[in-house]
């Protein structure tokens, strides 16, 4: 049998600690916001790119965020079965 591969998503909310994620989080935010509008490489479509990461930053940090907060629910979850 083959064995099922693992997702990002599902090791962040199952396997890793909750802490991960939100330290994730502040980690994208900051590269996104603060030096990826500092990366200016030649290419001109590469650089508009970085220019609105600044915008969307929220939304990474958002989105690892709410995985972090998965993460807690389930814990709690199997927590209150285990009782």
């Amino acid at each position: 049998m083959s064995r099922r591969k693992e997702s990002i998503p599902y090791m962040l909310v199952y396997s890793i600690p909750w802490w991960v994620s939100t330290t994730l989080a502040g980690v994208v935010y900051v590269l996104m916001r603060w030096v990826a509008p500092d990366v200016r490489p030649d290419e001109p479509m590469l650089a508009n790119l970085m220019k609105a990461m600044p915008g969307s930053a929220w939304i990474g940090a958002t989105a690892l965020l709410a995985f972090a907060g998965l993460n807690l629910l389930v814990r709690f979850l199997k927590r209150k079965q285990q009782r």
